[in-house]
C-alpha cells in the first residue's frame, strides 16, 4: 500500500510523527467531588420544596370546592322544620345527591345541625322496626352511633353540643346531682344526624318512613 494511498485509514494522533500522546485527565480531588455532590443534593432538595409548595397551594385553593361536596354540606338544610327528612332518590327535583351505598331495604332520614346557636336535642320514639342513629361530623367521619336497644321507656333522647357548650352545661348542673341526659360532643359545629330504619318487608316501607320522619331534632332548652 502506497503512503499516498487515499483510501488508507488516518493514523491516530498518538501514532503520527511528531505528535505527543494526549495526557490522561487528572482525577478530581475529594473537595471537588464533595462540592459536586453537595450541589446535586441542593438542587434535588430545592426541586422537592418547590413541588411541595405547589401541592400545598393547590390544596388550599381546592378546600372551598371540596367542602361543598361533602354530605354535611349537601344535606345541611334537611331537618330545618324540626324533624328528620327522608333523603330523596337520585334525579330528584331538589338536586340533592343520592346516598352512597344506600341500603335498598332501609329508609334513611337526616337532620342537619348547626351548633353555633346552641345545642340540639334529638328525640326518637322507637317502634317495631329496627332503628339506628349516627352522628356525622362535617368533612366526614362518624362521631357517635346508637340503636333502639338503648331506648328508655321506648324513647331515644340525647343532646348534641360543642366542647364549650358541654363545659357550660356541666357548670350549670346542680352540685352533687348527676345529670341523666345523654350528651354527645361534636368536634365540628356543623354535621348530620342520620336515622336508618330497616323495612323487613316491602309492606313495612310506610311504617319505616313514618318512624324515620318522626324523629325530632331542634334546639335544646
Amino acid at each position: 500500500m502506497s503512503a499516498l494511498d487515499p483510501t488508507a485509514a488516518p493514523l491516530p494522533d498518538e501514532a503520527r510523527p511528531g505528535k505527543a500522546p494526549r495526557p490522561a485527565p487528572a482525577p478530581r480531588s475529594w473537595p471537588e467531588r464533595l462540592r459536586s455532590a453537595a450541589m446535586r443534593l441542593a438542587l434535588t432538595t430545592l426541586a422537592g420544596l418547590m413541588l411541595a409548595a405547589i401541592v400545598h397551594i393547590v390544596t388550599i385553593l381546592l378546600i372551598p370546592v371540596l367542602s361543598q361536596r361533602d354530605a354535611a354540606h349537601a344535606y345541611r338544610n334537611l331537618g330545618s322544620e324540626g324533624h328528620a327528612e327522608i333523603v330523596p332518590p337520585a334525579g330528584n327535583a331538589s338536586g340533592l345527591p343520592p346516598l352512597q351505598e344506600a341500603d335498598p331495604n332501609a329508609v334513611t332520614a337526616i337532620c342537619g345541625y348547626d351548633l353555633s346557636a346552641g345545642p340540639m336535642r334529638v328525640v326518637a320514639h322507637i317502634g317495631t322496626l329496627p332503628l339506628g342513629l349516627t352522628l356525622h361530623r362535617q368533612g366526614g367521619g362518624v362521631i357517635y352511633a346508637i340503636t333502639d336497644r338503648a331506648a328508655i321507656r321506648g324513647v331515644l333522647e340525647f343532646l348534641v353540643m360543642t366542647e364549650a357548650q358541654y363545659d357550660e352545661r356541666v357548670a350549670n348542673d346542680e352540685e352533687g346531682e348527676t345529670s341523666r341526659e345523654l350528651r354527645v360532643v361534636s368536634d365540628t359545629a356543623q354535621g348530620l344526624i342520620v336515622a336508618r330504619v330497616l323495612a323487613k318487608r316491602p309492606s313495612d316501607r310506610a311504617d319505616a318512613e313514618a318512624l324515620a320522619t318522626g324523629i325530632q331534632c331542634g334546639m335544646a332548652n
